[in-house]
């Protein structure tokens, strides 16, 4: 009876194969795509962010003061509002450094180990309001073709994995 539906199941084999194939290559061709528009993205809170600590650097130097004597002033204040401005201010200060030392991180990385850096330098916030509006692309660029050859290779991985554990009981029955 085996080797009745031999055949069929062969090609049926075959076309799944192919299918995760594909699949695998276009998520993950996509990749490059995903990761200009988080930069896009990423950039604009870095520069809106850089933009409003600009306005408290300048109101310090108003005053001559340096930002930290300026931040240290509102946290020493024993005013709750100005303690609550100092925190406030405290908090850009070091969200502008987190978002410079993650742009910078991802704007050096290569191809090959950029997914790597996205996952270690990744803002998810950002990475949320990119996905909710991504565009997805067509991948011509170098790193869309390698991205697009690994998602091939990964792909049919996990279907030739996923076949091996599923016919390795049944080979078994074979054999009886």
């Amino acid at each position: 009876m085996f080797k009745m539906i031999r055949k069929p199941l062969q090609f049926i084999d075959g076309i799944v194969d192919r299918i995760c194939s594909v699949i695998g290559a276009v998520a993950l061709s996509q990749f490059p795509q995903f990761f200009g528009q988080y930069m896009q993205r990423l950039g604009g809170h870095l520069d809106e962010a850089k933009r409003a600590l600009e306005q408290y650097i300048r109101a310090a130097e108003a005053l001559d003061l340096t930002l930290e004597e300026y931040i240290r002033e509102h946290l020493q204040s024993g005013s709750e509002i100005f303690v609550s401005s100092g925190e406030v201010i405290q908090g850009l200060v070091e969200r502008v450094n987190s978002l410079e030392q993650s742009y910078q991180a991802l704007e050096g990385a290569t191809i090959y180990n950029r997914w790597f850096v996205f996952l270690r330098e990744v803002d998810w916030s950002i990475a949320s309001g990119t996905w909710e509006n991504f565009v997805p692309g067509v991948p011509t660029t170098v790193e869309g073709i390698t991205y697009a050859l690994a998602g091939l290779l990964i792909g049919w991985g996990i279907y030739a994995f996923f076949k091996m554990i599923i016919t390795i009981p049944a080979g078994g029955l074979r054999r009886r």
